[in-house]
C-alpha cells in the first residue's frame, strides 16, 4: 500500500510539472515566433538566430512534457523515456544560457545600448510597435533619447521633421537671412517632454542644433535608466528561472524512476 501511495505520488507530481512545462513551452514558442514575425524585415542575424533558438528551446521543452504526460497516462516506458531525454536536453539548454548570460553581462549591456540607438535613428516612426515602445519608455523613464536629447538629431524621424519645416517657417513670417537669424533647429518627440501643457510640450520640441536639450524636456538618457530598470526588474525573472531548473531536476528524476517502474513493451516477441 504505501509503494502504490508512493508510486501515485510521484506520477501526480510528474503531471503537474509538465503541465507547467508544457504552458511555458508553448509560451516560449508564441513569443518567439510572434517576435520573428513582427520584426523580420529590421532584425539582425544574430538576434533572429537567438529568437530561433528559443522557439526551438519551447518545442523541446513542449514535446518532451507532452511525451511524459502520455507516458505517465499510459504507464510506456518508452514514452518516459523519451521524455527523460527531452527533459533533459532543455534543462542543459537552459543551465547553459544562464552561465552565457552571467559570463557575457558587459556585452549584453552594450548590445542593449546599440539596439536602443538603432532604433531610435532608424526604425522610430517607421516601425509602429519600436515607435510605441520608445515613446514608452521615455515618457515611463523620464528620459530623452539614448543619451540625451542630442542623439535626436542624428535619427531618420529628425530629418522627415526637419523637411517640412521650410514649409511652416514660409508660411509663419518672412525668413530672415539676417546676421541674427535663428540657429538651425532639430525636433524630438512629444514623449520627451517634461510638462503636459500642450503649448509649452509643442515649443520644447524644437531644439537649437547647438543645444542638448533645453527647458520642458528631460534631461536624463534612456540607456542608463532602461539599464537600471531592468537589474530591478530581472529579480523575479532570475527567481522564476532558478525555479524552473529545480522543478527540471526534479521532474527528471520522477520521469526516470517512473520509467524504471513501468512495464516494458511486450509487443514484439521472438
Amino acid at each position: 500500500m504505501g509503494m502504490s501511495r508512493c508510486y501515485s505520488l510521484m506520477k501526480c507530481l510528474l503531471i503537474l510539472f509538465n503541465i507547467i512545462f508544457l504552458a511555458v513551452g508553448l509560451g516560449a514558442c508564441a513569443l518567439a515566433g510572434w517576435a520573428l514575425w513582427d520584426g523580420r524585415a529590421g532584425e539582425a542575424p544574430a538576434a533572429r538566430a537567438a529568437l530561433a533558438a528559443v522557439a526551438g528551446w519551447g518545442a523541446a521543452l513542449a514535446l518532451g512534457a507532452l511525451a511524459a504526460l502520455a507516458g505517465a497516462a499510459r504507464h510506456s516506458a518508452s514514452l518516459l523515456a523519451a521524455a527523460f531525454a527531452l527533459l533533459a536536453l532543455t534543462a542543459v539548454a537552459e543551465g547553459a544560457a544562464a552561465w552565457w548570460g552571467a559570463a557575457h553581462v558587459p556585452q549584453l549591456r552594450r548590445a542593449l545600448q546599440e539596439r536602443l540607438h538603432h532604433t531610435l535613428r532608424h526604425d522610430y516612426g517607421s516601425l509602429p510597435a519600436r515607435t510605441h515602445m520608445l515613446d514608452a519608455i521615455q515618457q515611463g523613464l523620464e528620459c530623452c533619447g539614448a543619451d540625451g536629447a542630442r542623439d535626436w538629431q542624428a535619427s531618420d524621424w529628425a530629418r522627415r521633421q526637419a523637411a517640412d519645416e521650410p514649409a511652416a517657417a514660409a508660411r509663419s513670417d518672412t525668413l530672415d537671412l539676417s546676421v541674427g537669424a535663428p540657429a538651425a533647429y532639430y525636433w524630438v518627440p512629444a514623449s520627451c517632454c517634461s510638462t503636459a501643457e500642450a503649448a509649452e510640450c509643442a515649443a520644447a520640441r524644437r531644439v537649437a542644433a547647438a543645444a542638448g536639450g533645453g527647458p520642458g524636456l528631460h534631461a536624463a538618457g534612456c540607456a542608463p535608466r532602461v539599464l537600471a530598470a531592468l537589474r530591478r526588474g530581472a529579480r523575479a525573472p532570475l527567481a522564476a528561472g532558478a525555479a524552473l531548473l529545480a522543478a527540471h531536476a526534479l521532474a527528471l528524476l520522477l520521469a526516470l524512476a517512473l520509467c524504471l517502474r513501468a512495464q516494458p513493451d511486450t509487443r514484439y516477441k521472438a
